[in-house]
């Protein structure tokens, strides 16, 4: 495990968690090089690998205890693709409009921030929404840099960052983050730096996968986001504390909507589950919403 970084709770740094995983691939990631494991960080496939995820005795964080260290995320970073895994971005957009629709009916919101914007649906949806002022988006991928500058054209002062350290401070009344958190290797450090340079009264709405959800117990370790891109996996409570530990309120949380095109879906299940993807051909090519073990929080600064 020497090539691996050894870490504690990203929540309350304590280094004691159960004896034996609770969750663990075929191929643990822990006992593979550097080599073999960049070349499985992205894609779905039948058996994935992944990092083994132990359960932290001291909060309930379900983390990884053995992770790529800050320098190899930058590299493996540096090449990924767009978060569309193939769909097409219109349903995508239903899906982050969703979330926008939801925070609308809790918040208001002049000056808005977003947290790995990727290609910019979620902040298009709120330019839609909200009267917005002034904008932050703090995108890591260049290469989207020109594309997010032009999502949101109603809002007066659009600043495109690679890092919040860039900004001084934002004064931001609202925050999104949409799985984001759960890829983070300091999720503590990150939400007070990011509580630090929003305003008094600011909301933060955080979607992440909930490792509680009833398909998560019925998929087991095919579970899709047991994978190399989560050092750390919430559920309701875990995520309560990981927020009270960064100066937020928890406020409420519940079940997100995902829209898929059915044949997609099936696509990507098949795949998954090792069967012929031309079996996805039987599925109608409608758009479904479903419930795939994501949950949607508002939080208060406090």
């Amino acid at each position: 495990m020497k090539t691996w970084n050894k870490r504690n709770c990203p929540i309350c740094d304590m280094d004691t968690h159960s004896e034996i995983p609770e969750m663990a691939s075929p191929k643990r990631a822990e006992n593979l090089s550097w080599e073999q494991v960049k070349d499985l960080f992205v894609g779905l496939r039948e058996e994935q690998s992944f990092f083994s995820y132990y359960r932290c005795t001291n909060c309930g964080l379900l983390y990884c205890p053995w992770y790529f260290s800050d320098q190899q995320l930058e590299i493996l970073y540096s090449e990924m693709p767009d978060n569309l895994m193939g769909e097409d971005k219109s349903v995508i957009s239903k899906t982050q409009s969703g979330y926008v629709k939801w925070l609308s009916k809790r918040a208001t919101a002049s000056n808005f921030m977003e947290i790995g914007p990727d290609i910019g649906l979620v902040s298009s949806a709120v330019d839609d929404t909200f009267d917005i002022s002034e904008s932050y988006l703090v995108e890591p991928n260049l290469a989207v840099h020109n594309q997010l500058s032009k999502s949101m054209p109603k809002a007066l002062n659009v600043n495109v960052v690679e890092y919040l350290s860039q900004i001084a401070t934002a004064n931001s009344d609202l925050v999104v983050g949409v799985h984001v958190y759960d890829h983070l290797l300091h999720p503590v450090i990150d939400l007070k730096e990011l509580r630090s340079k929003s305003a008094s009264n600011s909301n933060l709405v955080i979607v992440v996968h909930n490792e509680k959800s009833r398909l998560r117990y019925l998929m087991k370790k095919a579970w899709p986001p047991f994978c190399l891109q989560h050092p750390q996996l919430y559920n309701p409570k875990t995520l309560g504390i990981l927020l009270e530990k960064s100066g937020w309120q928890l406020n409420e949380v519940k079940k997100s909507t995902n829209w898929y095109k059915a044949r997609h879906f099936a696509e990507m299940g098949l795949g998954v589950l090792g069967l012929p993807k031309g079996l996805s051909r039987i599925f109608p090519n409608i758009e479904i919403p479903l419930k795939l073990g994501n949950m949607i929080s508002i939080s208060k600064a406090k």
